[in-house]
This record gives structure tokens, C-alpha cells and sequence, in this order.
């Protein structure tokens, strides 16, 4: 019997010799385990969906996490923002000219030009305000200030406040002597004024321009339209890549390799000088095209300007062949999948399957990619606005205000760094959230 079996079983007889041995086990080897065992022994774990889970991981990524709540409440600031100031960002506030983030209260100022008159005979006020005044007190008196006149007053409220020789003491010395402190938020005299009168006025966060405009409105408008910007420009990517890269890597062969080498010669084009020559050349005709009705496709153009729309066409043609990339390589590793032969032997055409099994089994890729283009599209805007080719006045950017504000860094630092700051710490929080966010959507990387 014995040789029976180890004909019968061949090479598998030591494991067939074990299983004859288990007669020789005790009695009670195999006892069920209790409740108590099992449940220590097999967790159950929730059936959860791709995204439940892709949020499960992201949650655990706390760089991407905490960039997210920082670009939500720079978001915050440049959409809701604007509701809660008084003033718009093309308005200039008569008197409240090249205004610092910071102000001395009326007690201050008196002091303070006490001391000037103690040693220079004459007390303080900036060249604006001494022009202004002067104006003022003329037009009282019905009369009317020369030129000459003007920039005597200028002139000498300069010295009053830089010093003209060695014993005039200035504004900064009297602030150092005296142990003065300025105050948060920007005020013009008139302001300050009315705020002791008991009037609510609205500080300027950030100071104000040389024309009178607040800075803070403005960037918070100026970042509102790059996030708007480069979500736009995210999308048009997304649209025109993912149709090409589907289309080339679902028909493979010569359709591919023909589109391919498209895609090729795309890359070797310079993109700004693209977008400078399309400015130029679409310049004069969108400029006959807003004259020539008052329709809403008009005023849309007058918004956004030339250069604004040359910047989108730009994206439209040369932008999208990363994406394109990315999901040809997506679509030909899941076109030999059995579920795309099972769809054609069912009949599917090509655009079908595309649609409804190809691109929706590579959404993560999709949607890592478009978000990583958002930063890289702001980015661009603000470079070229910062040159001025970017939105055109009176529409602003975080670009052009840094433009702006490049022109007086000596004297006005702050009008360069606040908005250079913003437009940095946007564009890194949303590349750190786009790299979490592709790892929480890889399937490959579970944790």
C-alpha cells in the first residue's frame, strides 16, 4: 500500500507523509480559537473608495497639509479681502499720497515739530502735505500758488525733513531723541484728524502708492487675478493635453509617432518670445475690435488686454505638451488592460473607450499634473507683468505691483517685499501641495 502511494503521489510524498502523520497529533491540537483570539488575531478594515483614501494619506502629509491652509487663507485674502476695504484699487486718495505702513499719532507729530522748531525755526510736515496746505490756505485767501512757489515749499519741507547742513535737525532726529514710536497702519493728516474727531476710518494696512491708491486692495486684487490666471491657464492645458495624449497613445503606431514628433518641435520654441510677438501682432486688431461696439465680448477684451490674451493663446498652443506627455505614457500601459479588450470586443469605438475607461483610471495623474501647473502658470504672469507684457492697466497683477515698487526700493522697500513675499509663499504652497498630493493619488505609494 505504502509503494501504491508513492507511485501514485511521485516527487509530492514528503508533503503527503506529513499529512498521514497528523493521526499521531494529540487529541484537542486543532481546538477553535475563542472570540477574544480572533478578534485580537483579524482586524477588520473599512472598504474605503480611491479618493477616501487618497485623502487618508494626504492627511497624514503635514508640509502638504499645512501648505494647503496657507494658500486657503491667501486665497482668502485676495477673493474676500476686497469686500472689506472702502476703496478700490484704482483709487486715488487726494491727500493720502506715499503713505508708510505705519503712521505717528497727532500727540507725536506735535512733539515732533516742536523740536524742529526749537532748532531749525520751522516745524514738520512732508512736501505733499506743505503743498497741499499751502493750496489750501491760497485758495482761502483767492489766490493761486506759481510754480516757483510750489517747489519753494517742497523744497524747503525737504530740508525740514532730511536736513540741509550739519546743525539743521531732521524728523529722524527728533524721533531718536524724544523716544517716539510709530504707530500699525498707515494715516494721512487729514485721516488722523478725523479719526480724533471720532469718525471710523479705514486704515491703509499697507501704505499708499504715489498716487494715492492703497496698496493693500491692490494686492489683494493683483493676487486674486494671478490665482485666477493660472487656474484658467491650468485648465486650457488640461483640456488640449489630455485630448492629444489620449488620441496619440490610443492610436499608437504612425498616428503616434507622427504627433510625437509634433509635440517635439513644440518643445523648441522659446514661449516668451511667442507670447511678445502674438502681444505685438494681436495688439492693433484687438484694439480696432474694442472700438467697434460696446458688446460684452468688448468690455472682456478691454479687461484683460492684449498681452493678457496673447499670454492664454500662448498656453494653448505650447503649454499643454507636458500634460500631453504624461497621459500618452498613461494610456499606453492601460490599452493592453483586459477590460479595454473586453470593451472592444463588445464594439466600443475608440472614443468611447477613451472617455469612459482610459482617462478616468488615470485621473491621478490628470489632476497632479494640472495642479502643478497652476504655480508654474502664475509664475509666468508675474514674470512677464513684472516686464510689462503681462494684464494691462487698470487691471493688476502681484507682477506689476512688484514692478511698481522695484522703482522706489530705496526709498519705499516695503512696496517690492510685501507683494514679492505673497506671490513667493503662493507658488511654494501650492508646488508643496501638488507634491503631496501626487503621492497621496499614487496607488503605488500606500502607506
Amino acid at each position: 500500500m505504502a509503494e501504491k502511494k508513492k507511485a501514485a503521489f511521485g516527487s509530492l510524498q514528503p508533503d503527503i507523509e506529513d499529512i498521514l502523520s497528523w493521526n499521531d497529533l494529540p487529541q484537542g491540537a486543532f481546538e477553535s480559537a475563542t472570540a477574544a483570539e480572533r478578534e485580537s488575531f483579524i482586524q477588520d478594515r473599512k472598504s474605503v473608495s480611491y479618493w477616501k483614501d487618497a485623502w487618508r494619506r494626504l492627511r497624514k502629509n503635514t508640509v502638504a497639509m499645512v501648505a494647503m491652509v496657507i494658500f486657503l487663507l491667501i486665497a482668502l485674502f485676495a477673493f474676500v479681502g476686497p469686500f472689506f476695504v472702502p476703496y478700490t484699487h484704482s483709487q486715488q486718495i487726494r491727500g493720502s499720497e506715499s503713505l508708510d505702513p505705519w503712521h505717528y499719532s497727532l500727540e507725536d507729530q506735535n512733539r515732533i515739530s516742536a523740536y524742529l522748531e526749537e532748532h531749525n525755526g520751522v516745524g514738520l510736515m512732508n512736501p505733499d502735505e506743505a503743498v497741499a496746505h499751502a493750496q489750501a490756505q491760497a485758495e482761502a485767501e483767492g489766490k493761486t500758488l506759481s510754480r516757483a512757489e510750489i517747489a519753494r515749499i517742497r523744497a524747503q519741507a525737504t530740508l525740514n525733513q532730511t536736513g540741509g547742513g550739519e546743525d539743521r535737525k531732521t524728523a529722524e532726529d527728533a524721533v531718536k531723541e524724544l523716544g517716539i514710536k510709530h504707530k500699525p497702519f498707515g494715516y494721512s493728516q487729514a485721516e488722523l484728524e478725523r479719526k480724533a474727531a471720532g469718525e471710523d476710518v479705514f486704515p491703509h494696512v499697507f501704505g499708499t502708492d504715489d498716487l494715492g491708491r492703497d496698496s493693500m486692495v491692490r494686492i489683494m486684487v493683483g493676487a486674486r487675478v494671478s490665482i485666477i490666471v493660472g487656474i484658467c491657464a491650468a485648465l486650457l492645458v488640461l483640456l488640449i493635453g489630455a485630448i492629444y495624449g489620449s488620441v496619440s497613445g490610443y492610436c499608437g503606431g504612425t498616428v503616434d509617432a507622427v504627433m510625437q514628433r509634433i509635440v517635439e518641435l513644440i518643445y523648441s520654441i522659446p514661449e516668451v518670445l511667442v507670447i511678445l510677438l502674438l502681444s505685438a501682432t494681436l495688439k492693433p486688431g484687438l484694439d480696432e475690435f474694442q472700438n467697434s461696439g460696446n458688446g460684452p465680448l468688448q468690455s472682456l477684451v478691454t479687461l484683460l488686454g492684449s498681452n493678457l490674451i496673447s499670454m492664454f493663446i500662448a498656453f494653448g498652443m505650447l503649454y499643454w505638451v507636458t500634460m500631453s506627455r504624461i497621459i500618452r505614457g498613461q494610456i499606453l500601459q492601460l490599452k493592453q488592460q483586459e477590460y479595454v479588450t473586453a470593451a472592444r470586443a463588445l464594439g466600443a469605438k475608440g472614443g468611447r473607450i477613451i472617455k469612459r475607461h482610459l482617462l478616468p483610471n488615470c485621473i491621478g495623474q490628470i489632476v497632479t499634473t494640472t495642479f502643478l501647473q497652476i504655480p508654474s502658470a502664475i509664475f509666468l504672469e508675474s514674470f512677464l507683468s513684472f516686464l510689462g507684457v503681462g494684464v494691462s492697466a487698470p487691471l493688476t497683477s502681484l507682477g506689476s505691483i512688484c514692478s511698481e515698487g522695484l522703482a522706489g526700493l530705496s526709498s519705499y522697500p516695503y512696496r517690492l517685499f510685501i507683494p514679492a513675499a505673497i506671490l513667493s509663499v503662493m507658488i511654494l504652497t501650492l508646488n508643496l501641495f501638488g507634491d503631496g498630493l501626487r503621492d497621496a493619488l499614487d496607488p503605488r505609494l500606500k502607506k
